[in-house]
């Protein structure tokens, strides 16, 4: 058996190397891509390293494939200078990932200066053994047989600690626990890579080359491109976080906003009303008190009229009161809250936009609201297979418009009703009882749309909410 996978992968070493090259390739590229300089984790600050690590080591791995080709056309003292290069470029790979796994564990000074020192030792070393004329092969085997167990090995447990604690951090900020569970697993992806490319060194010159390190007629790069590839997968599921983070900005800002507004408005009914009506009543209370002696009944009528003056401003300071806790929780947070246990629900990635002014609205109007936007959610889970949902609320001059969208399938030919279903029917008598218009249809290109478009003119307003009485109750539940 041995024999036969030695020879299966040596007539496929470059397809072998240049897919292990692609592991790293994804890996970086995906982990740059997704990079938010604002999150709070300390991940964040550390995550360019791991994506400079990825890319260089792709290209030191393509490099193998490239580098013999080359000396067909090269002389052979340039073909030497191009595997120096390619050490060169390794060991830059080796102090990222080094930097990548201290930086995630301690913020010292000393943090980022270790692994440049130790970049400047070794391209001194380097630079000296090629001055004299040190074998690139010979040189590569010792590199490797120093630098993977000190460099790799370490900066690979490191990240394993570290994505150990993001995990604790991210747990404790309640965000959806599939996130803490891919950080595990890129934990434990960095320790079998610290395994498999830190301790699996080559032993002699023959094994230079990663094809030729094999065990049981297996090549070390299968595993290490094994690790890697989890890992790249685990960190792209994972780095949603930093989306998830922003969102959650988002949200807290238009609540503020929100706060701000109503506090403008408070105050400046205060002044204009209430404080206003005080000073009046105070200023009947000092006239009544005047002409108490003189004038008894003119007196008395004063005072009636400052107390009658005194009740209606408690009235007014009672409506506000109970208007601010009718306003507690309002649409925007709400229904950021919504996609927030739907996404800790589902471990699906939902999106949640905020645009524009929102008016205030009554409890019956955010609950019917509510449990429409639940419903166009909840089906694009069960039936879109869509791996982006994104839920719009947008405060126009006239109009109030929620918008789910999806990448899924879109509608089945027979449209978006299902014999037995209630989903659709429960969602249009519900914009009939918000004085909207509900559309339910495919998107140009793929999935699916349901826009609920309310104006404000139709918008319910205090004094007829009994008109929103819900004549059914079918909570949605993605569980089921």
């Amino acid at each position: 058996m041995e024999p036969f996978l030695s020879n299966l992968f040596a007539a496929n070493e470059v397809v072998l190397i240049a897919t292990y090259g692609q592991a790293f390739f994804v890996l970086g590229l995906s982990v740059a891509l997704q990079w938010r300089r604002e999150s709070r984790l300390e991940l964040a600050r550390s995550v360019p390293f791991l994506a400079a690590f990825g890319l260089i080591q792709a290209f030191v791995i393509w490099g193998d494939i490239f580098i013999p080709l080359q000396r067909a056309i090269l002389p052979s003292e340039q073909v030497e200078l191009l595997q120096v290069l390619q050490l060169l470029v390794m060991l830059a790979g080796f102090v990222f990932l080094l930097h990548f796994g201290l930086r995630l564990n301690w913020d010292n000074p000393w943090t980022p200066r270790l692994p440049w020192l130790v970049a400047l030792i070794g391209s001194l070393v380097l630079a000296a053994a090629y001055l004299n004329e040190v074998p690139p092969t010979l040189l590569r085997l010792r590199f490797e047989q120093v630098t993977r167990p000190l460099l790799v090995f370490t900066a690979s447990m490191l990240a394993a600690w570290g994505m150990r604690n993001t995990a604790g951090q991210v747990e404790a900020m309640g965000l959806p626990r599939h996130i803490v569970g891919w950080l595990r697993v890129a934990g434990l992806s960095f320790g079998a890579y610290g395994v498999f490319g830190g301790l699996l060194i080559p032993r002699n010159l023959e094994q230079v080359r990663v094809i030729n390190l094999a065990f049981a007629g297996i090549p070390v790069a299968l595993p290490r491109f094994l690790a890697i590839a989890v890992l790249a997968w685990a960190m792209i599921q994972a780095l949603i976080i930093f989306r998830l983070e922003l969102q959650r900005a988002m949200e807290d800002m238009g609540r503020l906003r929100a706060l701000a507004s109503d506090r403008q408005r408070i105050g400046r009914e205060l002044h204009d009303g209430t404080i206003q009506a005080i000073y009046g009543a105070g200023l009947m209370l000092e006239n009544a008190a005047s002409t108490v002696r003189q004038n008894p009944d003119s007196a008395e009528e004063m005072l009636r009229a400052s107390m009658s003056l005194l009740n209606n401003t408690i009235g007014d300071v009672r409506h506000y009161i109970f208007e601010l806790r009718d306003s507690e929780g309002q649409l925007a947070e709400t229904m950021g809250l919504l996609v927030s246990e739907l996404r800790e629900q589902s471990g699906r990635d939902i999106e949640y936009r905020l645009e524009g002014q929102l008016p205030r609205y009554p409890s019956e109007f955010r609950s019917h609201l509510l449990q429409l936007a639940r419903e166009a959610v909840v089906n694009a889970l069960r039936h879109s297979e869509a791996s982006e949902i994104v839920l719009s609320l947008r405060g126009e001059a006239d109009a109030l418009i929620l918008t789910v969208t999806d990448n899924g399938r879109g509608l089945p030919p027979g449209g978006a009703y299902r014999p037995g279903g209630q989903g659709v029917p429960n969602m249009r008598t519900r914009a009939d009882l918000l004085g909207g218009t509900l559309r339910i249809g495919n998107r140009p290109g793929e999935g699916m749309m349901v826009e609920m478009v309310v104006p404000h003119q139709t918008t319910p307003a205090s004094d007829n909410r009994a008109r929103l009485s819900d004549p059914y109750e079918a909570p949605a539940n993605i569980a089921g």
